[in-house]
Parts: C-alpha cells; sequence; structure tokens
C-alpha cells in the first residue's frame, strides 16, 4: 500500500484522478451514451451515434466496441490517459477513425462550436464470415476508398448517375450530410442496386466485415 500511494503521488494531479477512478470503477461504464450524443441507428451488428464532443470533461470511460466513422465538422479535443497524460487533439472534416475495443480514457471537448462526427460501433467481436468476389462492390470511379482493415472499410461514395448497379458484399451503413446534418442508412449485405441513398451533399459508405 506504501508504495501505491508513493507511485500516486509521483504520477501527479490527473494520473491521481485518473487512478482513483479505476480502483473505485472495476466496470467503467462505456463512451456513449453521454451528453452531446444521440443514437442514430441499432441492430444486432451495429450501434450508430451521432457525437458531440462538448466543452466538458466526460467521465473516465471504456469504449466496448471496434468502431469506425467519419468527424463532419472539425475541433478540438484532449484525451486524457489513465496515466495522466493529456493529449490535444485538432481534427479536419472528411478525416476518418477506427478504433480498436478496450480503449479506456477521459476525453475533454476543446472548441466551441463543437467537434462532431457519426461513429459506428461493431458488436461482433470477430468478422462475420462473409465473402465477396471481383463483381461485388463499387464500380471503378463511383468511390474512393478510405480505410481498409480485418473489421471495415470505409469509402467516399462519388454519385454518377450513369453508374451500373453494385452489389454489397457486407453489411453497411450509408452516411449522409446535408449542410451540418447527418442521416444514416443501413444497407444489408446481399443488397444490390444502382446509387447510394445518402441524401445529401456528402456520401459516405462503411462497410461492416
Amino acid at each position: 500500500m506504501p508504495e501505491m500511494v508513493t507511485t500516486l503521488l509521483v504520477l501527479g494531479q490527473h494520473a491521481v484522478t485518473a487512478l482513483l477512478l479505476l480502483l473505485q470503477q472495476p466496470t467503467l461504464p462505456a463512451a456513449y451514451p453521454r451528453p452531446g450524443t444521440t443514437k442514430m441507428f441499432e441492430n444486432d451488428r451495429i450501434i450508430v451515434w451521432n457525437i458531440s464532443w462538448l466543452k466538458q470533461t466526460y467521465p473516465l470511460h471504456r469504449h466496448p466496441y471496434d468502431l469506425v466513422g467519419v468527424y463532419y465538422e472539425p475541433g478540438d479535443r484532449m484525451i486524457v490517459s489513465t496515466e495522466g497524460n493529456r493529449r490535444p487533439v485538432s481534427t479536419k472534416a472528411g478525416e476518418i477513425a477506427f478504433q480498436r475495443r478496450g480503449v479506456t480514457h477521459i476525453e475533454e471537448g476543446a472548441s466551441d462550436p463543437p467537434l462532431r462526427a457519426v461513429f459506428v460501433e461493431i458488436k461482433d467481436e470477430a468478422p462475420s464470415g462473409a465473402t465477396e468476389t471481383s463483381a461485388d462492390g463499387f464500380r471503378p470511379g463511383t468511390a474512393k476508398q478510405l480505410l481498409d482493415n480485418e473489421r471495415a472499410r470505409a469509402w467516399e461514395y462519388i454519385p454518377n448517375a450513369g453508374a451500373p448497379p453494385h452489389r454489397h458484399a457486407f453489411d453497411a451503413v450509408v452516411v449522409g450530410l446535408k449542410g451540418n446534418t447527418p442521416h444514416v442508412t443501413f444497407v444489408k449485405r446481399g443488397t444490390m442496386h444502382a446509387d447510394e441513398d445518402g441524401g445529401g451533399d456528402h456520401t459516405w459508405v462503411f462497410e461492416i466485415k
């Protein structure tokens, strides 16, 4: 016990706060819901959140799911680690986010207007096992790939009235931005259509593997 007290004093005030919270809360709250967030959609595989990082300090929390998404309005925030390290982060509109489950930290909104994003939390612990063929997916010139890993792919969709139909080999979330208001549509794997109904000025598609 004396060793723990000495360690806390050395780490400093922010680390003390974070570590005491860890000791007091063996089961930490999830990142969402919280002030500034709205649930946009949920099914057995995903939860979609519209998030604003308000100018306040959010409690120590743990992200229980892998997540992918897009920041649609720029802004700043402070991320505080469980060791008390403070890291300022400035994010531009259009940047893609991907984060593995289990991340534990404190976040503080630091700009006005706030940073805003649409995040898709992936409930599955592992990929679904769905596969695709060379005939699946977007046709050349209709989408720009922004991310590809074992859990998700992210695309910026390019509207093209003459584009041929394409098939979604994976479940997908379409995020459309009209002005500063996002809209989401869930597209079940196996769906074939000619256009993405983003309903906005910008459209991103997140394929959930």
